[in-house]
């Protein structure tokens, strides 16, 4: 007879098994919605059901915002197919199963501090490789870096906390093969009143970041004040182009020569 122990991990048996086939056949099904419509699946009879009966997690689903996504349907059209992508914090693999049915050929690679319990299956469903690992571990990073790269895209859609973006980015930006893209997510969120989540994401340092990278790439004087213009100072060398758009930037690797 089967105890409450057994019912409990036959229903989370369940419930994986449902989130991994539900976040596949989204991505694939209504990926080109997510561009243009902000949380499609709610508007679907049979998923909103779903979520309602807590059968389904919303973070199964693709998080980035339409206005996001058209951002990267601009970026991937002036690069080559990548045959790499890295994004560090993926939630319940939405985003990731996305890039994997876009690039079904691409190594596509999602590390999070914490995998959903439906991203830990080897291999995965999806086709993704799934990696558990801090951003602020600059051995792990480097060690998924060195299994893994050359990458042609990564993606830090991770923390938002300033500190881990930067060392995150000091860690990878070198990673990225000559033309291929590193982007940071969210950086309005060190601007923004976080109160009623309680976080708190450090100083903002991409205002200045930005007019140290725009003033070697000009080739004007810039004089070091603050930690943003210090990690734009440092890093000018590996950037070939900044691309700023609404709460997200884009670095473009230096090519060789």
């Amino acid at each position: 007879m089967s105890t409450v122990q057994d019912l409990r991990r036959e229903l989370e048996r369940a419930q994986h098994a449902i989130n991994t086939l539900v976040r596949t056949q989204v991505a694939h099904g209504l990926a080109q919605q997510f561009f243009t419509e902000s949380q499609p699946y709610k508007v679907q009879p049979e998923l909103a059901a779903m979520l309602h009966d807590g059968l389904l997690s919303q973070s199964s689903f693709i998080q980035k915002p339409p206005q996001l996504l058209e951002f990267y349907q601009w970026l991937l059209a002036a690069m080559d197919t990548p045959r790499s992508i890295l994004e560090i914090g993926v939630k319940g693999g939405g985003s990731t199963a996305l890039w994997k049915t876009l690039f079904p050929t691409a190594l596509v690679i999602g590390m999070d501090i914490k995998l959903r319990p439906w991203l830990t299956a080897q291999p995965s469903e999806d086709g993704v490789v799934y990696l558990k690992g801090d951003q602020t571990d600059i051995a792990r990073l480097r060690e998924i870096a060195a299994a893994h790269g050359p990458f042609d895209l990564v993606i830090d859609d991770g923390s938002h906390v300033t500190d881990h973006q930067e060392t995150t980015l000091r860690a990878l930006l070198p990673t990225v093969r000559p033309g291929g893209f590193y982007v940071v997510e969210d950086t309005h969120a060190s601007v923004k009143q976080s109160e009623a989540r309680g976080l708190e994401f450090g100083t903002d340092i991409w205002g200045d970041f930005t007019v140290a990278v725009m003033q070697k790439l000009r080739r004007a004087p810039c004089e070091p004040a603050s930690p943003g213009l210090w990690l734009g100072i440092d890093l000018a060398p590996r950037i070939g182009e900044l691309i700023i758009a609404r709460q997200v930037l884009a670095i473009r690797a230096k090519a060789r020569g």
